[in-house]
């Protein structure tokens, strides 16, 4: 094999796929990483309002950290720490995040519904606005329930909590 040969297969198997590499690089540049709000979340709320409403019970009667957020990338997944773990689907844009429950599926029985005697378990929806506040990171934003005209919506702050051994980031 001639040098000319041998240096043209070593520009198309090393430097062709390097130009790649460097263009997908330099096209993620403008790409940011959604906001982490991960893991648990102690949240302050007056839920009295809601005491004695069907679907209020689904935060009414929950313990602390009330919030478990899972997240991949802008996908959430909010459990709720209430006896039947009520799960609220949603998403991440910037700062804000908005989750309501995923629906019912089909052959399954949505939790909130019968065990809390919620007639419309698809009523929970969560808005709130992440931000750092010193080292801490804390969600602010209100708990709703739709097609509720007696359940006026109830402003949370939540703080989120650092497991044992970990940095605040």
């Amino acid at each position: 094999m001639g040098k000319g040969r041998l240096a043209a297969a070593y520009a198309f198997l090393v430097g062709l796929p390097l130009l790649g590499l460097l263009g997908v690089l330099r096209a993620g540049t403008h790409l940011t990483a959604p906001v982490e709000v991960r893991g648990n979340w102690t949240v302050e709320a007056d839920f009295n309002s809601w005491r004695g409403i069907p679907c209020g019970a689904l935060l009414a009667d929950a313990q602390q950290p009330l919030l478990n957020v899972a997240q991949s990338g802008k996908y959430l997944t909010v459990t709720l720490n209430n006896p039947e773990k009520t799960l609220l689907a949603g998403t991440i844009d910037g700062a804000n995040l908005a989750a309501a429950p995923p629906g019912e599926r089909e052959g399954t029985e949505w939790a909130a519904g019968s065990k809390a005697g919620c007639p419309d378990p698809q009523s929970l929806h969560l808005q709130a606005a992440a931000s750092k506040q010193g080292p801490q990171k804390a969600l602010t934003g209100t708990f709703s329930l739709d097609g509720c005209a007696n359940c006026p919506p109830v402003a949370f702050r939540a703080i989120r909590q650092v497991p044992e051994g970990r940095s605040v980031n």
